[in-house]
């Protein structure tokens, strides 16, 4: 079977990934590779996070446990991505999801062999967070809201037909991401709008998976300052996409 690289941006987050990494060797097959990028922790959360990482025992049916990369100057989930993304020359399928397991191995799991199924047809698979019959979304009164207008504030602005941009799971088939790569600028979290902009304009195709969500305390997210600031970058990142004739 091909190859699944799936990327866990990390900042300053050893306390919240640990329980994550030991959910998704559990629960990944073996034809998934897993690397951590670092996006600037403090020395002592990196020491914490190689530490942890050197102590997981290699095992055959398990998925590959990577060497973490790092990087001395805090980027942002965008830029971590990117580099993390570039080692994927031998994947098929490139993924990441968020470092608080917010969205379990089970779910992950369950969304990469959905990519995989004959007839699908999708280029892209965007993890979305819908309260529907069948799913479990468990979330906050306030973050609902909050992605709720900013959601709005997106599809208004960058004319973009999609329910949730920002949950943290993405499933990209490797050709495509490689179309698109050499466009990608943002370095926070507006990275997934631009992604997803970039994907249409070059024709592929994104559907959008509901998943089961679980909030996790400790989100370094501030709704406030950050969606201002997000709300910003969507207006450059339709700039430079409406900037493009073709991909």
């Amino acid at each position: 079977m091909s190859k699944t690289l799936l990327l866990i941006p990390h900042y300053n987050d050893a306390e919240r990934v640990e329980p994550f990494l030991n959910d998704l060797l559990e629960t990944l097959p073996s034809h998934f590779a897993i690397l951590v990028s670092d996006d600037g922790s403090l020395l002592q959360q990196r020491s914490r996070l190689e530490a942890l990482i050197s102590e997981f025992p290699e095992c055959q049916d398990r998925p590959t446990l990577l060497s973490p990369l790092f990087t001395d100057i805090n980027q942002g989930k965008g830029s971590v991505v990117r580099r993390g993304w570039a080692q994927a020359e031998n994947y098929s399928l490139i993924a990441f999801a968020d470092a608080d397991g917010a969205v379990s191995a089970k779910e992950i799991l369950r969304a990469e062999r959905y990519m995989r199924q004959q007839g699908v047809g999708a280029d892209a698979l965007f993890a979305s967070r819908v309260k529907m019959l069948g799913r479990s979304v468990k979330r906050s009164g306030l973050r609902h809201y909050a992605g709720r207008i900013f959601a709005t504030l997106v599809s208004v602005t960058a004319d973009l037909p999609a329910y949730d941009t920002q949950c943290g799971l993405k499933i990209i088939k490797t050709e495509h991401y490689k179309k698109i790569s050499p466009y990608l600028k943002t370095a926070g979290f507006s990275f997934d709008v631009e992604l997803c902009m970039f994907l249409m304009k070059s024709g592929s195709r994104i559907i959008e998976f509901p998943v089961d969500w679980q909030d996790i305390a400790g989100s370094k997210v501030n709704l406030l300052r950050d969606s201002i600031r997000m709300a910003l970058e969507v207006f450059k990142i339709r700039h430079r996409v409406s900037m493009i004739s073709t991909l």
